[in-house]
C-alpha cells in the first residue's frame, strides 16, 4: 500500500513540473516581417536607406487567454522616426486611445483569441540618418502605457476582465555578431563544476 502511494505521489509531482515547465509567459514583440509566410519572426534588422519608409508589426504572443484589452508603449531609436500606424479591424470593434509612440490603449468591442499570435498593430516608421551599425545595437523596446502606472505592458482577460503584466520584449537595429569561442566538451563541462 506504501509502495502504491509513494508512486501515485511520484506521478503526480512529475505532472505537476511538467504543467509548470511548459506554463507560458505573455509577451509584446515588435517584428520587421509580416505573418504572410505563415509566422512572424525576424526581430532583427540592419539599417535601412535613409528616408525610406518600413512596416513593423507589434504582435501579442503567449496570451493563451481571450484579450479584451491592452495597453503598452513602444520606444524607438535614433534609427526609425515614428509616421503612423494602421489598427486591424475586428469583429466588434476597437476603441484606441493614443498610439504606440506615446502610448496606447485599446479596447476590443469582442475578445479577440490571444491563443495564436494577435497583430495589435501596423507601425509604419522613417529610416533616419541615424543608424550606423559601426556604432552598435539599437534597440526597439516595447514597455509599459506610461499613463497606467504599470511596471510592465498589460492585457485584460475576458470575461473576467482581470489585468495580466506581460513582458515587453527587444528587437534589434544592428544586432552585431555573436560573441563565441571555441571550447571542447570537457571545456564545457568544466564550466559547470
Amino acid at each position: 500500500m506504501k509502495r502504491a502511494l509513494a508512486g501515485v505521489l511520484a506521478i503526480a509531482l512529475v505532472a505537476l513540473c511538467a504543467a509548470g515547465a511548459t506554463a507560458q509567459v505573455p509577451f509584446f514583440q515588435v517584428y520587421f516581417d509580416d505573418a504572410s509566410n505563415g509566422t512572424y519572426g525576424e526581430t532583427q534588422s540592419t539599417c535601412g536607406q535613409s528616408g525610406t519608409q518600413a512596416s513593423l508589426y507589434l504582435v501579442a504572443q503567449n496570451w493563451n487567454m481571450l484579450v479584451n484589452g491592452v495597453d503598452y508603449q513602444v520606444y524607438f531609436p535614433q534609427a526609425l522616426l515614428y509616421s503612423n500606424e494602421t489598427f486591424p479591424i475586428v469583429p466588434g470593434g476597437s476603441v484606441v486611445f493614443g498610439n504606440s509612440h506615446q502610448g496606447a490603449a485599446i479596447g476590443y468591442g469582442l475578445p479577440r483569441n490571444g491563443f495564436s499570435p494577435l497583430l495589435i498593430s501596423t507601425i509604419g516608421v522613417y529610416w533616419t540618418g541615424l543608424c550606423d551599425c559601426a556604432a552598435g545595437p539599437q534597440a526597439i523596446v516595447v514597455g509599459p502605457h506610461p499613463g497606467s502606472g504599470a511596471e510592465s505592458p498589460q492585457g485584460v482577460r475576458y470575461p473576467d476582465y482581470a489585468i495580466f503584466p506581460a513582458v515587453g520584449m527587444t528587437s534589434l537595429i544592428c544586432p552585431g555578431p555573436v560573441a563565441t569561442e571555441e571550447k571542447t566538451w570537457g571545456g564545457i563541462k568544466a564550466l559547470y563544476r
